[in-house]
């Protein structure tokens, strides 16, 4: 058949998101009663002022993320990091998540996920150059032996807005630049396929980030032009721009059902597994230079 790759039009990468999402829940269908949910927690003193926190986000798939967790210089290793994870953990349990997922550079926190029992499941060397990064997980449906929380004292957590999201985000950005200065700004790639009519049959989204690491948001091929190379195409097409803007290697974390199709495009290099995600089926990590 005939198709042509061009780049996306406002609107499009709207759509081939919510495709991909629909292929996927019709596959694996969200848990009864889920949705994903994102809960920011703050730490203050009596006074009001900010001393950390983090972004708890729960998944359709009854999974949890901590992401963007951050504590003021002046207040570290007093348990307020600690806390703050016990608590996320707390209300992911309570939103009925049997899984938590870290992600974390060597210049961050990876001892501190250690002590409170997450696993590694994979080490992604050289990202950013000459550090690595981390993933981790942690079953929450299982007996976890750990203490009590911290005594905080007179500092308390509460939950907080979208401007405390924010400068959560912003703050650990800047401490990253600091440890490891970035070569550019985020790059988007956004990219789809038209049949001979000018339809929109299939789209990849994703990018490549300032330390030259490319992602894969999406990659959407329509049921019906399934199987003749389009899905491929897309994919080749994303390799080389990204390639283009400095990147080097492609790292995809497909599950058990389209594994294959990456196996098949050249990811051969397996770096991480994670079973039972979602349930039932299992993740895995994997590498392909570019």
């Amino acid at each position: 058949m005939q198709y042509e790759i061009i780049p996306c039009a406002d609107g499009d990468a709207e759509f081939i998101e919510e495709q991909a999402d629909q292929a996927t829940n019709a596959i694996v269908p969200p848990e009864e009663g889920a949705q994903e949910e994102v809960f920011v927690y703050q730490v203050t003193d009596p006074e009001g002022r900010f001393l950390g926190g983090c972004i708890l986000i729960t998944e359709e798939w009854k999974t949890a993320i901590i992401v963007d967790l951050w504590v003021e210089e002046a207040y570290r290793h007093q348990g307020i990091a600690s806390a703050l994870i016990r608590e996320s953990e707390r209300k992911a349990r309570e939103q009925g998540c049997y899984l938590a997922l870290i992600g974390t550079f060597d210049f961050q926190a990876k001892p501190l996920y250690d002590k409170h029992g997450y696993a590694l499941i994979e080490t992604m060397t050289d990202y950013p150059k000459g550090h690595e990064h981390y993933f981790l997980q942690k079953r929450l449906d299982l007996p976890c032996g750990e203490a009590a929380p911290a005594d905080l004292g007179c500092y308390k957590i509460t939950l907080a807005g979208e401007e405390i999201a924010e400068e959560l985000s912003g703050k650990l950005n800047r401490h990253d630049e600091a440890c490891v200065p970035r070569e550019h700004a985020d790059i988007s790639i956004c990219k789809k396929a038209i049949d001979e009519n000018g339809k929109l049959i299939a789209g990849i989204l994703g990018g490549v980030d300032g330390w030259n690491n490319p992602d894969i948001d999406a990659l959407w091929v329509d049921e019906l032009y399934r199987g003749k190379g389009i899905g491929s195409a897309l994919l080749r097409a994303f390799e080389r721009e990204a390639k283009e803007n400095g990147a080097y290697r492609l790292a995809v974390e497909p599950f058990d059902w389209n594994v294959g199709f990456f196996r098949k495009n050249g990811y051969e290099k397996v770096t991480g597994v994670l079973e039972d995600y979602p349930k039932g089926h299992t993740m895995y990590c994997m590498e392909k230079p570019l």
